[in-house]
């Protein structure tokens, strides 16, 4: 009986003050909506992609896959040194960032293409109290100078690792190690620049890595074209000098002419073997290149997305609502104990009240709430 009259005692207190309860709840909900509807919308564009990830282990393939159901990846034989785990690093480097800065991108409803460090820099919204806070354009200026889209990845001034920080932050990436499929996420201020970034980063990532795979094999082929071209020129100078010598000796039959006759044409079989010799590695590193060449597959391009994932607009006003609400209650109760508590005080006399005179006071506090301890808000 007595949780029973907890209970109503508590319910009639909070419907007592039920208007202070309605007050807390539409202040605060008014200032939720004031401050999650100044905030700019963000809306976010995803590709998904399975790159290629060569092995040279190939008979450990079945044991490769159950590893990969398990969570654990066995690459450790493959010849890269770049994981697709390790792809989120590459879209957070400065080299990679700055790239994309350079790149052009076409707002929604604009007519004129501009570069994403233009877009980044003089077209992004901002609530209305941040021109409060912050500090001038101007005299940021006059003190770190104007931000200037030609960067040093090594050396970065304060605003500009803001910039490709801001930058960085807005490109995320995950990748599944069972499957190797990559996920890339692009949250930007406006729907088609969000899609034409996202593509950039995929496209990018795809050149980075297969610039990274055929690197050596390029170096190879560059080298095999220097000395196939050497081998060329020099088996030219041999068949030269044979013709030559053969078309100003043709009746003379000395037999030193004829032995000079002889190793010129060895000379010239000799530069001819190294020649093809040097082309069939020529061919050879060719293949190579375009072996390491790796292939992608994209599940998902780029899409406009048509709503907005941030802020949350009507999330925030229900937990604020919500927050304040139970934040009230609290409150009122709170008080009322701490009330009650302070009028027990005097009436004890210095001596500890009977439990039988407490529930009798708390059962006539309860008939006549209305009139004792609630406040009428007066």
């Amino acid at each position: 009986m007595n949780t029973l009259q907890n209970i109503i005692y508590t319910f009639k207190l909070l419907l007592h003050n039920w208007w202070r309860i309605g007050i807390s709840c539409l202040v605060v909900g008014t200032l939720s909506v004031v401050y999650i509807f100044s905030l700019p919308r963000s809306y976010q564009s995803e590709v998904i992609m399975i790159p290629e990830v060569n092995s040279s282990t190939p008979s450990a393939g079945g044991l490769s896959g159950l590893a990969k159901m398990a969570g654990v990846n066995m690459n450790a034989g493959s010849p890269d040194a770049i994981y697709p785990e390790f792809y989120p690093k590459v879209l957070g480097t400065p080299e990679f960032l700055c790239t994309l800065l350079q790149q052009r991108v076409t707002p929604t409803g604009s007519r004129r293409s501009m570069t994403l460090f233009e877009y980044l820099t003089k077209h992004q919204k901002s609530a209305w109290w941040s021109k409060f806070f912050a500090k001038s354009e101007e005299e940021v200026e006059s003190r770190e100078g104007a931000l200037s889209p030609d960067m040093n990845p090594q050396r970065l001034t304060r605003r500009q690792t803001k910039l490709l920080k801001f930058l960085g932050g807005s490109i995320s990436s995950y990748v599944d190690k069972r499957t190797d499929m990559v996920t890339i996420n692009v949250m930007m201020q406006d729907a088609e620049v969000a899609a034409q970034v996202a593509t950039m980063v995929q496209e990018r990532l795809q050149e980075y890595i297969v610039d990274y795979r055929t690197n050596k094999a390029r170096n190879d082929v560059e080298y095999m074209e220097g000395i196939t071209e050497q081998a060329l020129e020099a088996y030219k100078q041999a068949q030269k000098e044979y013709a030559s010598f053969v078309d100003a000796n043709q009746d003379l039959v000395l037999t030193s002419m004829r032995q000079e006759e002889e190793r010129l044409e060895n000379e010239m079989q000799l530069a001819y073997d190294t020649y093809s010799h040097n082309s069939q590695q020529l061919r050879a590193a060719k293949d190579k290149v375009q072996e390491r060449t790796p292939a992608f597959t994209i599940l998902q391009p780029a899409g406009v997305p048509v709503k907005p994932v941030k802020p949350k607009r009507v999330v925030f006003v229900a937990m604020m609502l919500i927050l304040t609400f139970f934040t009230s209650v609290i409150w009122i109760i709170a008080r009322d104990v701490l009330r009650r508590s302070q009028k027990e005080e005097p009436r004890a006399g210095g001596k500890a009240i009977p439990t039988e005179d407490r529930d009798k006071d708390k059962t006539i506090l309860t008939d006549n709430i209305a009139e004792t301890d609630i406040p009428t808000g007066k």
